[in-house]
């Protein structure tokens, strides 16, 4: 078995190549791959793309995330985070998932996190002996109108002929719902939440304020790039949807950023992302108090954009969304778990401090 690790140069190289495009299963799509190449975190040697093959053909690839994150003294520690494991059906079985993870920890120092994991992948994580729980978070998912004909057929097979039927259920219990939405105040004056197109000094002075005990410690670089070169695409080759085991694309994504101000006075930032007819938090920089205005501002943003979902994990929304009445027709909780490599772990002293935002890892992505 051969194992190969590609690093930015070479994953352009093999993107380009004719190779690429012969293989009946991608590693990666183009646009994750354009992606991994800007991130301003990698370095010019660092492995985002590991694959394993066998006489010739691949049977199994695991993408890694270079990053940092930084303690509570503000040290800054090289690390990887694991994304999109994936192995041959044909082939399991025969330690080709180790040898992917194996090859990670070498590449990375044994500087590794994940999360976003499946049962089956947490058993392999558990099995190695490398990892320890860093942090489960409590999130919410909040249903602005009914939308079974989205959520079903994604959970099991057996809905998917029944996606026409969930729609027209849909459109009649909708029907009350829309009134109810119409009847919704907007937002007051008093906050502004402005649209904005790039964060500049002044905002990213606030997120470096509100952003001291983050995991990760997003900068102008960071936030920008996440922005500007996403993994999915709206007008994704068909040819890489069905070649490729991972989301590509979506008929709808985008990144918004809003500048949040008080009397003239900027108090905060957010970053949103819209997938789809589903709305969640990467970022959020910005104080409790500020917290009901931002949640007035999220669900009227998505009434007049006609989203159906909201995803937040972030502390001081979620202890509003739980405990304040608002236009969600249902709320349902759910986790997020974080694990760490021991050797990465010793990084952090003062775990009950640390805190991770959405966004963090690759969640903002898709």
């Amino acid at each position: 078995m051969e194992i190969k690790t590609y690093n930015a140069a070479q994953l352009q190289e093999f993107i380009l190549s004719d190779e690429f495009r012969a293989m009946p299963v991608i590693p990666i799509s183009t646009p994750r791959a354009v992606s991994h190449i800007h991130n301003p975190r990698a370095e010019a040697n660092d492995a985002l793309l590991i694959i394993a093959r066998e006489a010739g053909k691949m049977t199994g690839y695991l993408g890694v995330l270079p990053d940092k994150i930084f303690n509570e003294q503000g040290e800054a520690c090289k690390c990887g985070w694991l994304s999109c494991m994936w192995v041959d059906p044909e082939v399991r079985g025969k330690g080709i998932a180790k040898k992917l993870i194996g090859t990670a920890f070498d590449s990375y120092n044994d500087h590794i996190l994940v999360t976003e994991f499946t049962p089956e992948a947490k058993g392999l994580y558990d099995r190695s002996g490398h990892f320890r729980d860093l942090r489960t978070s409590d999130g919410l998912r909040c249903y602005l109108r009914f939308n079974l004909h989205e959520v079903l057929p994604k959970k099991s097979a057996r809905y998917k002929t029944l996606t026409p039927i969930l729609a027209l259920a849909d459109a009649i219990a909708n029907v009350p719902v829309g009134l109810r939405l119409r009847l919704t105040s907007a937002p007051g004056p008093g906050v502004v939440f402005e649209p904005v197109d790039m964060i500049d000094a002044d905002i990213m002075a606030l997120i470096s304020t509100k952003s001291v005990n983050n995991l990760e410690r997003r900068g102008i670089a960071e936030l920008s790039w996440i922005r500007q070169y996403p993994w999915l695409s709206t007008t994704a080759a068909p040819t890489e949807s069905s070649r490729y085991h991972f989301s590509v694309g979506a008929d709808r994504f985008e990144n918004l950023f809003f500048k949040i101000t008080d009397k003239g006075q900027l108090k905060g930032f957010l970053h949103l992302t819209i997938r789809d007819n589903h709305l969640k938090v990467p970022y959020a920089y910005l104080s409790e108090d500020l917290i009901g205005d931002a949640v007035s501002h999220i669900t009227d943003l998505m009434i007049r954009y006609r989203l159906n979902m909201l995803t937040v994990f972030h502390p001081f929304l979620v202890k509003h969304l739980r405990h304040n009445k608002d236009v969600f027709i249902y709320r349902r909780p759910i986790h997020r778990r974080y694990i760490i490599t021991k050797t990465l772990d010793a990084h952090i002293s003062d775990h009950a401090m640390l805190q991770i935002q959405d966004g963090d890892a690759d969640c903002a992505f898709t």
